[in-house]
């Protein structure tokens, strides 16, 4: 395997500045969502009505940005699609209304993820540098899918999950042919991908971390009797989120105002706010706690706040308040889990795992992506289950969807 040295430079240095880019992006939301739900409520006093107030402050800003300068931030799938297309990310005055618009929706407590921002962003800034520096077609895409992977293994902290979007690729064709230069372009773009990140959390460390806590392993024969139960848990709940996604698209086209959607959106994440701040942000930094307490949160409260949860993901999304899911929806598919821990307390990392594993792999039809998403999240010692429960429920979902077609985007 040979790599033009001067393209190893380039890799390496565009996976550590996408790094550097991801953790500066994520520690200016998180320093605004502190300022707006920490010490402007506590400043002034605020009562318990204050989500609701801040709810509807985002639906106006919101209103005004999807009015004034449109549906941003852009999906991933967006994006990735527009460069497969037009061999570009555009990225002239889109820049700045995608930062801009993506701030607004994640600080203003909306239950979406950083990575929808991150890729259109991130994918503008290398098509302008790619343009500069006069690459050639070939290489500015290979270079882009490179740095989304490095991006995704950064944020979600998961190494692997760079390489395994090549992986996903192969097998939805139905075989994996494993091009080894790539997968290991892909690894050492990560590397300095995952570098760039941790420079920058070095200066910037967050209170909590993307993780969970759940009880140290220890084996139990009644746990095996429940595998299949929960992995049927998960691939019910995966698909209850796709209907609700496609409910809540079917519904927003009913509103043509964008005020109307962003507002009511606003006033839904405010109503929920206050039954359970579970149900703000993306969960990401609520899973340490989950985990932790969920054997006294009670089984019926954790299926209402997954199904809670999934339901303000889409509902915020369809009414324009745009951002990732894929973190809401590791979060929801963690409490339905729980709930299934709760009432059998059997090796509960097991069951949440195959529980998350399915659920996650129905919603982003990536199983490959999605073993690698939850690699370091749970135990490691849980993966060969992970990873048979996201091929099951893939095999599964591949059949299910010729049938009952609900995939959404």
């Amino acid at each position: 395997m040979r790599f033009p040295s001067i393209f190893l430079v380039y890799c390496g240095f565009m996976g550590f500045m996408v790094g550097v880019l991801s953790a500066l992006f994520l520690t200016t939301v998180n320093f605004f969502i502190h300022g707006i739900w920490t010490v402007i409520p506590t400043y002034f006093a605020l009562g318990r009505y204050y989500p609701l107030l801040a709810g509807i402050v985002g639906g106006l800003l919101v209103g005004l940005l999807q009015t004034k300068v449109g549906d941003y931030p852009k999906t991933m799938h967006e994006t990735l699609h527009e460069f497969k297309t037009n061999k570009t990310v555009p990225y002239k005055h889109r820049l700045l209304p995608s930062f801009i618009s993506a701030l607004v929706v994640l600080m203003f407590g909306a239950s979406l993820g950083p990575e929808a921002a991150l890729a259109s962003i991130l994918g503008g800034l290398i098509s302008w540098l790619g343009n500069q520096m006069k690459w050639t077609l070939a290489r500015k895409e290979e270079l882009l899918e490179l740095s989304m992977g490095a991006m995704v293994a950064a944020v979600f902290r998961a190494p692997l999950a760079g390489l395994a979007d090549p992986l996903d690729q192969k097998l939805h064709n139905g075989v994996i042919k494993v091009k080894w230069k790539k997968l290991v372009l892909y690894g050492w773009t990560t590397i300095f991908g995952l570098l760039g990140y941790l420079v920058v959390q070095q200066l910037f460390p967050a209170e909590t971390i993307f993780a969970l806590h759940l009880p140290v392993i220890n084996w139990d024969i009644r746990a095996l009797l429940l595998i299949l139960p929960a992995f049927i848990l998960g691939t019910a709940f995966g698909y209850a989120f796709l209907v609700m996604e496609k409910i809540s698209d079917s519904l927003a086209l009913k509103l043509t105002s964008h005020y109307q959607r962003a507002i009511i959106s606003g006033i839904l994440i405010g109503l929920f706010g206050m039954l359970s701040p579970y149900f703000l942000f993306s969960g990401e930094h609520q899973l340490m706690s989950l985990s932790q307490d969920y054997s006294k949160i009670g089984t019926l409260a954790l299926v209402l706040l997954a199904l809670g949860k999934a339901f303000l993901t889409n509902a915020c999304f369809a009414a324009g308040w745009r951002g990732g899911k894929i973190f809401p929806a590791i979060f929801a598919s963690v409490a339905i889990g729980c709930a299934l821990a709760n009432l059998f307390p059997f090796m509960p990392g097991l069951l949440v795992g195959i529980t998350v594993a399915a659920s996650v792999t129905v919603i982003l039809q990536q199983p490959i992506a999605t073993a690698a998403l939850l690699l370091f999240l749970l135990p490691v010692q849980l993966f060969p289950a992970v990873l048979l429960s996201c091929l099951g429920a893939h095999w599964v979902s591949k059949g299910l969807s010729q049938k009952f077609p609900v995939g959404g985007d």
